[in-house]
């Protein structure tokens, strides 16, 4: 339950405006109960009805609900004004403005003058200056009314009740002095009287809101506001981390566009080199072939010309005689040539050079549209909807069931899991490799070989893991392809557990020290000595984090301060940290074989017996996001548990 505070500071976010982001002028608030000064509304209603938004109603500005019109849709500019009044806001603004001094005479208001104001009228909700004062008890109507000293509400001597006093939404001009328990409804005379005159349980407004402050229906809306307010929030981090995720896989999907059109343009730069070599050739030859019949058809042209210019000339110059014998020479030749060139145009061929594309290509070129198809998967959302299957579950009292014990190492060694996209990918230390599994954990999907023996396994991004190995450094592997995308070499710095801050910032830990770690760059941004060996630690935030620090306890860090350090005697070698999507802790207990569940206050919750999950000695326990279902690894038999918390 919120705690009332006498600071009206706080409540700054309550008395300003969400359209002209300044503090209210005469508050109006809407059916959906989202108040906004009275201009600013009536400026949107009219600016929605010149642009024909309004048809039935205007949406809030807000919530984007639609408000009725009713009647009120020809004549826009009367709507606001009708809209009731927030007197609960009125009365803040009252109260800070006589916390701060700043207090004007309501009654020297109204007559366009500014007097500050003397007193408080608790019943009319009204100040007024020494002058208005003697006025409002010369009336008899309010000769009676109860009058503060602002000087003493302002030192905090006199207590100021917010909102005392009300009017009807139905009936503005009349206060409501009655309330319907029937309906639940508060009343003035003319509602009690108009309609609820056959009601039987109408009573007095004080008397109906005596002791509401301190009433289980009070304390109770509260807590279901405060609970709606933190389901809300999960949902909108939860948004909002899917908004992240699609911005990084968008960029991941352009990177892998690029590279198959990077990969496809090298092999069409190969098989065009390799063609363009053979057009070259061909080229050649026919140019050779063609040079032959032009130089044996231009030998025929010189020797037509030639004897015509003899014809020509003999007959130009010559005598008859010599133009006889001239033509008795050429005459059989040129029946001959006549032949030859009948013989040669037979067996000339109009030469092309022609390309026809393969049939992969053409049909690369016919079929291929795109690269691939970008659609939204909508998975995800319906793991929100989940959300409501989870509230019904008790995370602290539910029951542990074993859906699949997967034997990760074959028998023996040590394993490390998370889930990722539906999906579950482990650490197999003996083998140097990660494995990736379907989500029930049945069925081997692909592995990776790595260069050193992996140890840990965190979420970097929606496609990407980060694996960290002891002398190795952190590699960095796409999760959907099962591809090396980087390799973080870390020289001198301990190297085990490890868990991201955000896509860049991550914490290691082991032999006694944490560190923090920049994944682009690889430069340490802050180092911490531990009590103890701690293998693995759990990071909420940059400076938010627990790790154990000691053989049998466990520490909770927030900032530079320590929140708590956690140790039962029957906790021994903690090793592996979880947390739920309802914030419970999870701590397994290597050396006691049991996992320990506990508040983020580090208050014990229950011990869960290794074998309620079906392992010997647990080792890393990790939740899957906005689910109950979780993964507990084993050091020495190298399987892994998949489990889930039920309601009993």
């Amino acid at each position: 339950m919120a705690t009332p505070t006498k600071d009206t500071e706080h409540f700054d976010d309550l008395l300003t405006c969400t359209i002209c982001l300044e503090t209210f002028k005469v508050p109006k608030y809407l059916p959906c109960l989202h108040t906004f000064c009275e201009s600013c509304i009536n400026t949107y209603i009219v600016s929605s009805v010149e642009k024909g938004k309004i048809t039935e109603g205007f949406t809030c500005p807000v919530c984007r609900k639609i408000v009725s019109g009713g009647d009120k849709l020809e004549k826009p500019e009367l709507w606001a004004p009708s809209l009731p009044t927030n007197h609960f806001v009125t009365s803040m603004l009252d109260k800070r403005a006589i916390k701060k001094a700043e207090k004007m005479c309501d009654s020297c208001l109204l007559n366009k003058e500014k007097t500050k104001a003397k007193s408080w009228c608790t019943i009319c909700e009204e100040a007024f200056c020494k002058e208005c004062e003697k006025c409002h008890k010369n009336f008899k109507m309010s000769a009676r009314h109860k009058l503060l000293n602002l000087q003493e509400m302002e030192s905090g001597r006199t207590p100021f009740e917010v909102c005392e006093v009300q009017s009807c939404d139905e009936h503005p001009g009349k206060i409501i002095e009655f309330y319907c328990l029937d309906h639940s409804q508060p009343c003035c005379t003319s509602c009690a009287t108009l309609s609820h005159r056959k009601c039987e349980n109408v009573t007095s407004i004080q008397k109906a809101a005596s002791g509401i402050k301190q009433s289980t229906k009070a304390s109770g809306l509260s807590q279901k506001l405060r609970e709606h307010v933190i389901q809300l929030g999960e949902i909108i981090d939860d948004r909002n981390k899917n908004l992240a995720d699609v911005a990084n896989s968008t960029g991941e999907i352009k990177t892998r566009v690029a590279d198959i059109k990077t990969e496809i343009l090298k092999h069409l730069d190969r098989i065009e080199e390799t063609l363009l070599t053979e057009l070259t050739s061909t080229k050649k030859q026919v140019g050779i072939e063609l040079k032959d019949e032009v130089g044996m058809i231009s030998s025929y042209s010189s020797a037509v010309k030639k004897w015509k210019t003899v014809i020509d000339s003999v007959l130009e110059h010559g005598s008859e005689q010599q133009c006889l014998m001239e033509i008795n020479k050429i005459e059989p030749k040129i029946s001959e040539l006549e032949q030859e060139i009948e013989d040669l145009v037979k067996n000339i061929k109009s030469v092309k050079v022609v390309f026809s594309p393969s049939s992969p290509i053409t049909d690369f070129i016919r079929n291929t549209k795109s690269f691939g198809n970008i659609k939204i998967d909508k998975s995800s959302v319906s793991s929100l909807s989940c959300n409501l299957e989870i509230d019904k579950v008790d995370f602290r009292t539910g029951s542990i069931n074993i859906l699949q014990v997967i034997d990760v190492c074959n028998g023996a060694g040590s394993t490390s899991g998370i889930f990722v996209q539906n999906l579950l990918l482990f650490t197999v230390c003996e083998k140097n490799k990660v494995v990736k599994y379907n989500n029930d954990g049945q069925s081997l999907l692909s592995e990776l070989a790595l260069s050193g023996a992996p140890a840990d396994i965190a979420v970097v991004t929606q496609f990407k893991v980060a694996v960290s190995s002891r002398g190795q450094g952190v590699c960095v592997v796409d999760s959907d392809k099962m591809t090396l995308l980087q390799t973080l070499n870390l020289p001198g710095i301990p190297v085990y557990g490890i868990s991201f801050v955000n896509e860049e910032l991550f914490i290691t830990c082991d032999s006694y020290t944490l560190t923090w770690i920049n994944l682009s760059s690889g430069k340490t941004i802050n180092q911490k000595r531990a009590g103890n060996n701690s293998y693995f630690v759990l990071s909420l935030s940059q400076t938010d984090y627990m790790y154990a620090d000691s053989l049998t306890s466990v520490d909770y860090v927030v900032g530079n301060t320590k929140k708590f350090t956690y140790t039962n005697s029957d906790l021994s070698y903690p090793r592996g940290i979880g947390i739920d999507c309802m914030g419970n802790l999870y701590i397994a207990a290597n050396g006691s074989r049991n996992i320990h569940q506990i508040t983020n206050g580090g208050e014990l919750i229950r011990k869960i017996p290794a074998s309620t999950v079906g392992i010997k000695k647990p080792w890393t326990i990790r939740f899957a996001p906005r689910s109950n279902k979780f993964i507990v690894t084993c050091n020495s038999s190298g399987k892994a548990a998949l489990c889930e918390i039920v309601s009993k």
